[in-house]
């Protein structure tokens, strides 16, 4: 299975490193962080079709190609990459990295947050060689996710209205990807001030702080009584997927996106499944990685999708491991690790 070698250029800071270091996502150690890399092939594997120079996004989708799933489209959900990207190994069932004779485990076969990385050639996804790399490298996991979400698990109609539950970098994501969709009344959750505003700034029409107020009352007098049509949960915290399910109207639409913790259970009651309410989830947006990114970047060229607003924060790899702190409080945005 083909393989590339990358010189890391960028690797955006996501809430999911945060959460594997902190111990919510089980992950087998020791382990090399990062999964929002972008950069330039330098060496090319047997079997790849990527070429020496190019320029790259690492998407965290890593997918074999030939298993039921990957023929069905679903690459996200690769019954090899579903398997070996979370444990830590590389699609063959082993690792690249060593430190002093020890294997070392790649998260999310990729482990971006080092000046190289060793990634499957499917997911190594060439851009536009105009395009920064801080901003391609958004589209990685956090962006491509609220994007993905978005444009490949619902359909979204022109005049819709919307929910976004968590407005980090996945949620700020799946509000301008609503905003391209053409829905017209977007609602931003978050208990952070700075979020909501960069909510707005990227396209909410109305943000509600949950601690405030009582947020499904503002959602019904902001949709006629109604409910939304759409709701996506990019917290992933305790309550928001219900949160996302009451906000709906009878026959809406819930996905769910995000995760701090996977031992938190979703309930829902069975009388709003009978009014026809879809409770759905995604992995990284259902990427389809050499589709949907060229296409997300397409749109940024554009001037429709402003990942640029995004990026709240940079810093050089040698400051990575403060903001990996389960401590420290990531920006609103997100912060990107910038090699040279």
């Amino acid at each position: 299975m083909g393989e590339v070698l990358v010189r890391l250029k960028a690797t955006g800071i996501c809430h999911t490193d945060k959460s594997f270091v902190a111990g919510g996502i089980p992950a087998p150690v020791p382990m090399v962080m990062g999964h929002e890399g972008a950069g330039v092939v330098e060496e090319v594997g047997e079997g790849a079709q990527s070429v020496v120079g190019d320029h790259v996004v690492l998407s965290i989708v890593a997918s074999c190609g030939t298993c039921y799933q990957c023929s069905l489209g679903n690459r996200s959900i690769c019954e090899v990459g579903a398997v070996m990207s979370p444990g830590g190994l590389m699609l063959d069932g082993t690792t690249r990295l060593t430190k002093d004779q020890e294997d070392l485990h790649s998260l999310l076969c990729q482990s971006s947050l080092a000046e190289y990385a060793v990634v499957p050639a499917t997911s190594a996804v060439a851009f536009d060689n105009e395009i920064p790399f801080q901003i391609a490298s958004l589209l990685a996991c956090g962006a491509g996710t609220g994007f993905g979400a978005v444009t490949n698990r619902t359909v979204v109609f022109p005049g819709a209205s919307a929910v976004v539950i968590g407005c980090g970098g996945v949620g700020l994501s799946s509000i301008m990807a609503l905003r391209v969709q053409g829905a017209t009344t977007i609602i931003g959750i978050d208990p952070s001030a700075e979020a909501r505003a960069l909510a707005e700034k990227v396209g909410a029409t109305h943000t509600i702080d949950p601690t405030a107020t009582r947020a499904l009352r503002e959602i019904g007098a902001l949709t006629d009584g109604r409910g939304a049509d759409f709701a996506y949960d990019a917290a992933g915290v305790e309550g928001s997927t219900m949160l996302g399910f009451q906000a709906v109207r009878p026959g809406g639409d819930v996905v769910t996106i995000g995760i701090a913790d996977a031992t938190t259970e979703v309930t829902v009651d069975l009388y709003s499944l009978l009014m026809q309410k879809r409770l759905s989830g995604t992995f990284a947006g259902s990427l389809r990685p050499q589709i949907d990114i060229p296409g997300a970047l397409a749109l940024y060229k554009q001037g429709r999708l402003p990942l640029d607003l995004l990026i709240t924060e940079t810093v050089g790899l040698d400051d990575a491991p403060r903001l990996l702190d389960p401590d420290v409080h990531l920006p609103a945005g997100r912060a990107v690790v910038l090699f040279d």
